[in-house]
C-alpha cells in the first residue's frame, strides 16, 4: 500500500476476494501482529497473503469511483461553486425553520466571546491537535466507506481525544448534511460541565453568501470554514457575518495571494490546504512509497505558516495522514492537523464485529498516533506502525484486550 487510502482499499479488496488471512491479526487496521508461533516471514500473515494474491493477478487498473465532481473537469472549483449558488437560491426562496431570524439578528453584539474552537486548538508549543473531518464522499474519490450515524462519529472523536469536529455538510459531494452536523452538536452538548469538555462542532463546505452561515448557525455550528479561492475579497464580509452569527471562522488558504487576502480581513485561524482547487487534486510532499519528505518544507504550501501573524494558528488541511508528517508540521509550529479519510475508515471498523473480531475505536489509537510527542528523527517509521510498533499502538492493543 502507497499510503492509507491504498491500505484501506487493499484491505476491502482481500474482504471481497475470500483472500484467507491464515489467522492472522489485523490491530487498529495499521498494526498486525502474526499468530501464536510467529512465522518464517516477518510480514503478517495477512500481508503475505494479500501479496501473494497480487503476485498471481498481476497489475491491474485502479478502479474509478463514481464522482459528482470529475477529477479531470476544467475547473473545479468553477464546477462547486456553479452548484453551490443554486443551494444558495433555494435556501433564500425556502428558508428552513429560523434561518431567516438568524440573518435579521445579526449583530456585532454577538460576536464570540468565549472562542472555543481557537481555545481547543491552541495548545502549548511542541503539542498538535486533530481535527476530524466528517465525510464519507469526495469529489474525487466517490464514496470510500460505509459510516456509522453522526451521533456514534461525534462520540468516537470525543473518546478519541480530538480537539474540534469539522462536519462537511455538502450532502452530494461529501455525505453528510446540515441535520448531521446538528446531530454532531447535540451528542457533544451532552457533555457539558465534563472533562473533557464537548468539541465543538464547525461546518465546512464552499461558503457563498450569509444565508448558509445562519443555516449552519441554526443547525448549531459554532464555527465555519471559509474557502478564500471561492470568495477572493468577499471574504472579509463573509468573516464579518460568520461572527455576528455567533461563529468563529477558518480561512481555507491555497497559496501566498489568498493568505494575505485572508491576514486582510483579519483571520485569527489559517487552515493551509495543499490541494489545486482547479483540479481538486492533491498536491502532496511526502513519497507514498518511502512514507518521507521528500521536497523540503520550505517548498511546499506549509511553508506559508511562517507567514502567519503571530497570535493565529495554523491548521494543516489535505491528505495529512501519515503519524510523522503530523509530527513534521507540528515541529514547524502547526496547531493542529485536519483528518479525513484516514479517521473515518477507523470509525467505520468500530462498527465492525464477528466471531473473530470484536468492535473497538479504531480512530481512538490514529489520534493519540497523531498527537503523540514522537521525534521525526528518531521515531519509527510509519510503516513500523503497521506491526505493531507505532505510537498509538499500545492503546489500541489495550482496548483490543478489554
Amino acid at each position: 500500500a502507497r499510503g492509507w487510502g491504498d491500505f484501506w482499499r487493499a484491505r476491502d479488496a482481500v474482504r471481497q476476494d475470500s483472500v484467507p488471512f491464515a489467522g492472522a491479526r489485523r490491530i487498529g487496521g495499521y498494526s498486525c501482529v502474526p499468530p501464536h508461533g510467529g512465522s518464517k516471514d516477518w510480514r503478517p500473515l495477512a500481508v503475505q497473503a494479500l501479496l501473494r494474491k497480487v503476485r498471481e493477478v498481476g497489475p491491474q487498473p485502479s478502479p474509478q469511483p463514481a464522482a459528482h465532481v470529475p477529477p479531470d473537469a476544467e475547473n473545479v472549483l468553477e464546477s462547486m461553486m456553479a452548484s453551490k449558488q443554486k443551494v444558495v437560491e433555494e435556501l433564500k426562496a425556502n428558508p428552513p425553520p429560523g434561518v431567516a431570524e438568524r440573518l435579521e439578528a445579526m449583530s456585532e453584539a454577538n460576536k464570540p466571546k468565549k472562542n472555543p474552537v481557537f481555545k481547543a486548538m491552541k495548545k502549548p508549543k511542541g503539542t498538535i491537535t486533530v481535527m476530524p473531518q466528517m465525510k464519507f464522499k469526495t469529489p474525487t474519490l466517490g464514496k470510500f466507506c460505509e459510516p456509522p450515524e453522526a451521533d456514534i462519529l461525534s462520540a468516537h472523536y470525543y473518546e478519541a481525544g480530538a480537539a474540534v469536529i469539522a462536519c462537511s455538510t455538502d450532502e452530494e459531494l461529501f455525505g453528510f448534511t446540515m441535520k448531521d452536523l446538528a446531530t454532531a452538536r447535540k451528542w457533544q452538548d451532552k457533555k457539558k460541565g465534563e472533562f473533557p469538555s464537548p468539541l465543538p462542532v464547525l461546518a465546512y463546505d464552499v461558503m457563498l453568501d450569509p444565508i448558509q452561515l445562519a443555516d449552519a448557525a441554526e443547525a448549531g455550528a459554532q464555527g465555519v470554514f471559509l474557502n478564500v479561492a471561492a470568495l477572493g475579497d468577499k471574504t472579509k464580509e463573509m468573516g464579518e457575518a460568520a461572527e455576528n452569527l455567533g461563529m468563529e471562522w477558518i480561512a481555507e488558504v491555497h497559496n501566498e495571494e489568498e493568505l494575505q487576502t485572508a491576514i486582510d480581513a483579519e483571520c485569527k485561524i489559517f487552515g493551509i490546504c495543499n490541494r489545486d482547487m482547479e483540479s481538486y487534486k492533491l498536491i502532496s510532499p511526502v513519497d507514498s512509497v518511502l512514507r518521507d519528505w521528500t521536497t523540503p518544507l520550505e517548498e511546499t504550501v506549509f511553508a506559508l505558516g511562517d507567514k502567519v501573524p503571530a497570535g493565529c494558528l495554523k491548521v494543516a488541511m489535505g491528505n495529512v495522514n501519515e503519524t510523522l508528517m503530523a509530527w513534521k508540521l507540528r515541529d514547524a509550529g502547526y496547531n493542529c492537523v485536519m483528518i479525513g479519510e484516514t479517521l473515518m475508515r477507523g470509525s467505520e471498523m468500530r462498527m465492525a464485529s464477528g466471531p473473530y473480531q470484536s468492535a473497538y475505536n479504531e480512530a481512538k489509537g490514529l489520534i493519540k498516533a497523531f498527537r503523540s510527542k514522537g521525534s521525526v528523527k528518531y521515531g519509527p517509521s510509519s510503516t513500523a506502525s503497521f506491526y505493531g510498533k507505532g505510537e498509538g499502538a499500545k492503546e489500541t492493543l489495550g482496548m483490543i484486550s478489554m
